[in-house]
This record gives C-alpha cells, sequence and structure tokens, in this order.
C-alpha cells in the first residue's frame, strides 16, 4: 500500500471529508499512489515469522516463511523453519499459507481486497496521527459479505497517500472454526513501495477458545525492471 504531503494538506482533507465530499476521493488518491509507485515492480520477496499463541498450550508455535509475490501471477511460499509446530499447530500455519497463495491467484471479485470504491463505503472519522505523521481516520464499510473484507477502520497517511493501519474484523465468518476474527495490519514503506510490516488476527476459536496469530515482515527484497534493490528491514507503524 502506499502515502503524500503537509498537515495543512490533511486538514484540508478531513475539512472536505466532513463536508461529506467524499472518503472515495481520498481512497481514490491512495489507488493511484499505490499503482504509479508499483508500477515497475516485477516481484516481492519478503521473510516472515508467524506466531500462534493460545494459552493452553506449553509454548507458542512459530513459523519462518519466504513469501515470493509476482502481480499477475500470485505467491509461492518456502517454509525456512517451525519450533513448537506440531500436529494441530503445524496443520494450521499450513492452512494459512495454502489460503493466501490460493487468494492471490484467484481473478474473482469475491477475492479483490482493494480498499477501493468497489468494495467499501467509506466514513469519516477525523483526524489523528502515528508516529508524529498526521493521518485521516476512515470508518470501512464493505459493500459485500467477504471473508477478504475488513469492516472497521484505516488510518491514511495523507502526506503521502498510504495506508498505515487497518483493523477491524472480516466481513464474512472465515470457517465455522473460526469464524470472524479481530485484524490489526500495519504498513510501511520500503524502497518506495507501501508493504505490511506487521499482522495479527485474534480468533475464537472453537474448542480451543482465544487464539492470537501473529505475522512479523522481518526483510524484503523489492526487485524491479532492470534492478534489484537490497534487502531491508521492516518495521511496524502503530496508533
Amino acid at each position: 500500500m502506499i502515502l503524500r504531503s503537509t498537515f495543512l494538506f490533511c486538514s484540508g482533507v478531513v475539512a472536505l471529508l466532513a463536508s461529506g465530499a467524499d472518503g472515495v476521493q481520498l481512497m481514490q488518491r491512495v489507488n493511484a499512489a499505490d499503482d504509479s509507485r508499483e508500477a515497475e515492480v516485477t516481484k516481492i520477496v519478503s521473510t516472515r515469522r508467524y506466531v500462534l499463541h493460545n494459552r493452553r498450550w506449553d509454548k507458542d508455535a512459530v513459523m519462518r516463511v519466504r513469501i515470493v509475490s509476482e502481480p499477475g501471477i500470485g505467491k509461492r511460499y518456502e517454509i525456512l523453519g517451525m519450533e513448537n509446530a506440531e500436529g494441530l499447530q503445524k496443520k494450521i500455519f499450513e492452512k494459512i499459507l495454502q489460503g493466501e497463495v490460493e487468494a492471490s491467484r484467484k481473478r474473482s471479485h469475491e477475492a479483490d481486497t482493494r480498499l477501493s470504491s468497489e468494495n467499501y463505503e467509506f466514513n469519516p472519522l477525523g483526524s489523528g496521527s502515528i508516529d508524529g505523521r498526521p493521518c485521516t481516520l476512515v470508518a470501512l464499510k464493505p459493500k459485500r459479505k467477504s471473508k477478504y473484507l475488513i469492516e472497521g477502520k484505516a488510518c491514511i497517511d495523507t502526506n503521502e497517500n498510504a495506508v498505515l493501519r487497518v483493523e477491524g474484523k472480516t466481513a464474512r465468518s472465515v470457517s465455522f472454526w473460526i469464524g470472524s476474527p479481530r485484524i490489526v495490519q500495519s504498513f510501511r514503506k520500503v524502497d518506495g513501495v507501501w508493504v505490511s510490516c506487521m499482522n495479527r488476527s485474534t480468533s475464537d476459536v472453537r474448542f480451543l477458545g482465544s487464539t492470537q496469530l501473529t505475522v512479523d515482515f522481518v526483510d524484503y527484497d523489492i526487485v524491479r525492471r532492470g534492478r534489484q534493490v537490497a534487502r531491508q528491514p521492516a518495521s511496524a507503524a502503530g496508533f
């Protein structure tokens, strides 16, 4: 995801939204900025650390994974290692990875997760800041019941037209066992591209109770046409 300019601009956007003129216009600018900054990207390689926590377990299950994402093709993964992931925990990790890969290769409207007017209604919630960055808070109301869409809010960095943070719950139950998890996702800029740096989901799993999955995006390789950028670390931005 992606960003943009000054506190005065932020105030102007808030006034624009408050006048009822649209979260839609703001998100259109965010989408346009994303498209522009990602136009030359041919591949994104990320190293992730997954931590699965449930108080019934003696230890958290941990998995390290390398994910390769190619626009127009989808994602593939390589498991680098697991700790304390036996039986159920291992199956959960594998199911999560398989689900992400399958979703990335779908071309259906259902699998479209973009923060766009086709998927959401946007309503202003006021202004705020994250780590000193002025931002606009926007309520997200999905236009359809989909496990790929979030009902909640987004924090938009109005200096760069980028999504800094999204939080809420899935608009539809993910499964009989998981229900609609609560999700918090943070983003940061790596070599001019806004990417995920942390994703946390909390679910009330049947027969297990509250279970939390945290994904930390350890580093990234951003590959563009004609060049490759050195690996860069990713760190989270929070409210």
